[in-house]
């Protein structure tokens, strides 16, 4: 990218956490599309830490990082059950935002979000890194292709959850898929004396999935996979179709297809180049005599990487679409609405492990799941997150005092 043909925007970040870390090293890649200008944190060390690092302005109130300081627009990056807070601020003061995931712990809070920037038309990019990986972006190429012919079966053993919503691999399926869930089924079971994630019991979960155009997909995940006693246990995706199938395990992928009476193998094939910071992915493909490829728009520079499966490309590609929306008017590459799905697929999927009966993809009144994680934030805040925004971070400000 030629550095004179971009825009530079001033990005705010409220929420300095692990996430935001993450977006800082890709962004450290990233100066042609932006300049960090304000950083913001519940925590007054840790914003003028980082903003010190940074060279910018730190604020903990994200009123008056969004009101005081011109910033462009703003990355969300804050724990899932205050998004909606920061969300609706950064709507009334007309700023365009990226919301790390979830999108909002419950649908009432993603709705919250859905009015607000409805009623001040402003940009929303919403960071689902699911589906935007090269592997992921490839294998759903090669779907498309028909390289495993009809597709029947998809598969998730192991994926990340949060507070029992496994919303990402709702995401990755869905675009798998092609497609809408139409009916959940799920068991589960909450282990009291096994290992502990923030306070909550490890729970079990195992979940079939149909889909709109009849295909299946289970998905089978444990609460407590980041835990010491969880972590390490292997991640598998896979995509079965009526000729072969595509197997995903920790960032490894293979390509299996039935060619002249037998199986035969393809592993993924990456090509590289050499930038000025080292050595940069270019293209995916499972080989030159494939119609189905992923090219990296982002082969110019080095991007830092998480565990093989090039999370950092993934950030890359969502900033972009939301300098993109704000600076020529883009549309998003994940919406709102696309996120919220997610999300109310996730908390279907607990919500029948709950009832140990299907239930409609499509939520319908409240579920205890969403009452149950209310409360939690309730009891943490001794505020109703839900309340007027202003009373409630004047509250929460109030507390750190």
């Amino acid at each position: 990218m030629d550095p004179l043909m971009v825009e530079q925007l001033r990005l705010g970040i409220v929420g300095a956490g692990r996430r935001a870390q993450q977006h800082l090293a890709t962004l450290r890649a990233l100066t042609d599309l932006f300049q960090v200008a304000a950083i913001c944190d519940a925590n007054p060390s840790v914003a003028e830490r980082v903003a010190g690092e940074l060279g910018c302005e730190a604020y903990t109130d994200p009123r008056e990082c969004l009101t005081k300081d011109r910033v462009d627009a703003v990355l969300i990056t804050t724990p899932p059950e205050a998004h909606h807070l920061v969300a609706i601020v950064a709507a009334r003061a007309g700023v365009p935002m990226m919301i790390e995931t979830t999108l909002g712990l419950t649908r009432p809070m993603m709705d919250a979000i859905a009015d607000a920037v409805a009623k001040a038309g402003v940009f929303v990019e919403v960071a689902e890194n699911y589906g935007r990986r090269p592997a992921e972006q490839l294998n759903a190429a090669a779907i498309r292709a028909g390289l495993i012919g009809e597709l029947v079966h998809l598969s998730a053993y192991n994926p990340p959850v949060n507070e029992e919503s496994s919303y990402h691999i709702m995401s990755l399926l869905r675009s798998y898929a092609g497609c809408d869930v139409a009916e959940i089924r799920a068991a589960g079971r909450r282990v009291p004396n096994g290992p502990v994630r923030e306070g909550w019991p490890e729970s079990w979960i195992d979940a079939t999935l149909t889909f709109e155009s009849g295909i299946t997909a289970s998905v089978s995940y444990s609460t407590a996979w980041v835990t010491p006693l969880r972590w390490g246990r292997p991640r598998i995706v896979t995509a079965e179709g009526t000729n072969g199938y595509i197997l995903t395990e920790d960032g490894a992928d293979r390509l299996r297809r039935g060619e002249d009476g037998g199986p035969v193998d393809y592993p993924t094939r990456v090509e590289m180049a050499v930038t000025a910071n080292g050595e940069t992915p270019t293209r995916y493909s499972f080989g030159p005599g494939f119609d189905a490829s992923w090219d990296n728009p982002f082969a110019d520079r080095a991007l830092p990487d998480t565990g093989g499966i090039a999370d950092g490309i993934a950030r890359a590609i969502e900033l972009r679409s939301l300098h993109r929306g704000v600076t020529s008017g883009g549309t998003p590459g994940w919406t709102i609405a696309q996120a919220r799905r997610s999300q109310e697929l996730g908390i279907a999927i607990a919500e029948a492990a709950r009832r140990d009966t299907p239930m409609p993809a499509k939520l319908e009144g409240g579920t205890s799941w969403e009452r149950e994680q209310h409360a939690a934030v309730v009891q943490r805040w001794r505020i109703d997150p839900l309340d007027d925004v202003d009373r409630v971070l004047d509250h929460l400000s109030n507390r750190r005092h």
